[in-house]
């Protein structure tokens, strides 16, 4: 399997986005798979601005000549596309979003009929490449997540694709204990591992393995405590002190 793995976070290897998304991605190399990870935020992408030349003037061609015309040549060769972002205000990174704007040109503009809605076909007439979702998020309930996999779900159905599932860890900043509270970090990135080569294997992500990755942890209340305290050292220190 050929795996485009596409960060959306600002913070790229500094980030809690880059720990989970790269463990998942060990575990499908160690499955046989050929991954080839992208940062959005070191591409120049421009905003979608609603012209549709890419649909009427210029068929399946942007009028933008920016670095997204080999990322839709390197999502056109990919049989899965793994989508890395942080929550931000329940949804998506801004270079997440624009990213996925700008996937217009794969689509043709003309409707069909599928399972009871209209949908774009792909320009190419090839079947898309199936999608999965990583994502990390500073607040403690894995509810949080619910709107941004709805609206990834949403999208798949929208460009045919198949969601394969959304591999989430909530209060991910327990990635920066690894020295203090070692045993929990090693069994979320092994279960992160694990979903990586069930991709690969089974082509599927079992509900046991993604509950594994979101397992709590710390009780809330020391979760409260601890990011509370973390936050008034970052104010003292007039600085985001993970970075």
């Amino acid at each position: 399997m050929k795996i485009l793995a596409v960060n959306g976070s600002p913070n790229m290897k500094k980030g809690m986005t880059h720990i989970l998304m790269e463990t998942f991605l060990d575990g499908a190399r160690e499955a046989g798979a050929e991954v080839e990870t992208v940062f959005l935020q070191k591409k120049k992408i421009n905003y979608c601005i609603g012209c549709y030349k890419c649909w009427v003037t210029t068929p399946g061609v942007c009028v933008h000549k920016d670095d997204m015309a080999e990322l839709l040549e390197k999502v056109r060769g990919a049989d899965c596309l793994v989508i890395g972002t942080p929550l931000y205000v329940d949804g998506m990174t801004a270079q997440t979003k624009t990213f996925l704007d700008r996937s217009i040109p794969l689509s043709d503009p003309h409707f069909e009929f599928v399972d009871g809605h209209y949908r774009h076909p792909r320009r190419d007439g090839k079947k898309p490449p199936d999608v999965v979702l990583v994502s990390v998020c500073g607040f403690y309930e894995r509810d949080n997540f619910d709107g941004l996999i709805d609206h990834m779900e949403r999208m798949c159905r929208n460009m045919q694709a198949r969601f394969v599932g959304a591999v989430v860890r909530p209060s991910s900043y327990l990635f920066t204990l690894e020295e203090i509270i070692a045993d929990p970090i090693r069994e979320i990135k092994e279960a992160a591992r694990r979903a990586g080569r069930e991709l690969i294997e089974k082509g599927e992500l079992s509900a046991e393995v993604l509950d594994a990755v979101a397992k709590d942890y710390l009780p809330k209340e020391a979760f409260l405590k601890g990011s509370n305290d973390f936050w008034d050292r970052c104010i003292k220190a007039g600085k985001f002190l993970n970075l």
